[in-house]
């Protein structure tokens, strides 16, 4: 643009803007109508600043969201376990003992006591847990806690045997043969013997509580992952197993924070 054309439309451009920019005294009454607005201006960066910082919630945390309503949560929950593992079982616990089996044989003739042949081995085993992710499961809502109904655990079979740290020893009695026939039905037996210690309900409940806090802490990552484990949404988990006919009384998984003091 030359020179000439800028001062054709720029001077009465700028002399628009002037008589725009010069106004009339305001009315009566003008400075109380206008006042609300400009507080409202006012209090955008504000509300933002406090926003970013966590102070107040955001408008969407303040409506409902159907997916977790009563309704709806279980198969809500359901529809995230590939997002969570690609694993069908959820190990929830293991336990590591030192077992200890024994055989003996004894043997008479003509009512003369020939001895008895003893065969013993002591092996550490690790016994491992799981519950079927896809077996059914049951989430309700009580208040801000979140009471799961899981699947029950069963034992993972067959159990670890730590064969290097196995030890063996034999006895025979004084007119005996070698007791290696025992031996080698030991060594037959082990897993088939262990596997059935495995299924013991007394191991079981030794590692109940810690299936309750594994699956607890497995249904926290998916709150965590959603921003539901948090003041304002669910603050506790409470697990119950399916072979339990009762909700523990009090939660597995409780959430701390501290609130600040004023």
């Amino acid at each position: 643009m030359n020179r000439k054309k800028l001062i054709h439309f720029g001077v009465p451009l700028f002399s628009l803007f002037l008589s725009g920019c010069t106004s009339a005294p305001p009315a009566p009454g003008s400075w109380s109508r206008a006042a609300p607005v400009a507080l409202a201006l006012l209090a955008v960066p504000v509300v933002i600043a406090l926003r970013k910082s966590g102070k107040i919630p955001a408008i969407k945390d303040l409506l409902p969201d159907p997916k977790f309503n009563e309704q709806n949560i279980t198969h809500t929950f359901i529809a995230a376990l590939p997002t969570l593992t690609r694993e069908m079982n959820l190990e929830v616990a293991s336990s590591k003992q030192t077992e200890v089996l024994e055989r003996s044989h004894a043997r008479r003739f003509l009512g003369i006591n020939l001895g008895t042949n003893h065969a013993r081995v002591t092996v550490p085993v690790t016994y491992r847990y799981h519950i079927r992710l896809y077996d059914a499961w049951e989430l309700r809502i009580d208040g801000g806690t979140l009471i799961v109904c899981a699947p029950e655990i069963r034992c993972s079979l067959p159990p670890a045997i730590h064969t290097d740290a196995m030890k063996e020893s034999t006895a025979r009695g004084w007119a005996r043969g070698s007791p290696v026939d025992l031996l080698e039905e030991l060594r037959r037996d082990l897993t088939p013997v262990l596997s059935h210690y495995a299924n013991d309900h007394r191991r079981l409940e030794l590692v109940r509580d810690t299936c309750r806090q594994s699956v607890a802490q497995f249904i926290r990552g998916w709150l965590e992952n959603e921003d539901r484990w948090r003041p304002g949404k669910f603050t506790a988990i409470n697990v119950k197993f399916a072979s339990e006919s009762v909700v523990p009384p009090n939660p597995t998984l409780q959430l701390y924070f501290q609130q600040n003091k004023t």
